[in-house]
């Protein structure tokens, strides 16, 4: 794990490759507090909101990345969690950041079943954190990332144990 973006695996490649389009492991997690509603952080480099979310790093599992992103971004230690679905889909899954670099994402979204800490409303990667009812989301950083949290939630809700590939 590295210092900051430019250290992390994707800042490596991109030294290299540029904006061309790569293909980025990523994880989401949604936290659930005991009333239901889900944990969402204010991002400290853009200031939107979205879920505690990242990419993988060398040398981890995705399950260690989900961990880790949210340890980073809200103070929390996952114990437990359900791997509800994988999302790699060309045509839903890729689209281009804000200094024109081009991803293919694939997300492994996970409900996180236990844990434990106090939430860091601060960290290095967030500048606030709060929790919303699921019928209350806070406004994305982008239409692109509104939907894909309609769809998370929606998957979410029809989560029967099988997990949901698109």
């Amino acid at each position: 794990m590295g210092s900051g973006w430019h250290d992390s695996y994707i800042g490596n490649l991109r030294k290299v490759l540029g904006s061309q389009k790569i293909i980025v492991n990523s994880v989401r997690a949604i936290l659930l507090d005991d009333e239901g509603r889900a944990l969402f952080i204010k991002r400290s480099g853009d200031k939107k909101w979205g879920m505690p979310a990242g990419a993988m790093e060398l040398d981890e599992s995705v399950f260690e990345a989900m961990k880790r992103e949210v340890k980073e971004e809200t103070g929390l230690d996952v114990l437990k969690a359900t791997l509800i679905a994988i999302y790699s889909s060309p045509t839903t899954q890729t689209f281009t950041d804000r200094w024109g670099n081009e991803h293919h994402i694939i997300e492994y979204l996970f409900k996180v079943d236990e844990w434990t800490g106090t939430l860091e409303r601060e960290t290095n990667e967030s500048v606030d954190a709060k929790f919303y009812p699921l019928d209350n989301l806070p406004e994305a950083s982008s239409e692109l990332f509104a939907k894909h949290h309609e769809r998370v939630f929606k998957d979410f809700k029809k989560f029967d144990g099988k997990i949901i590939l698109e």
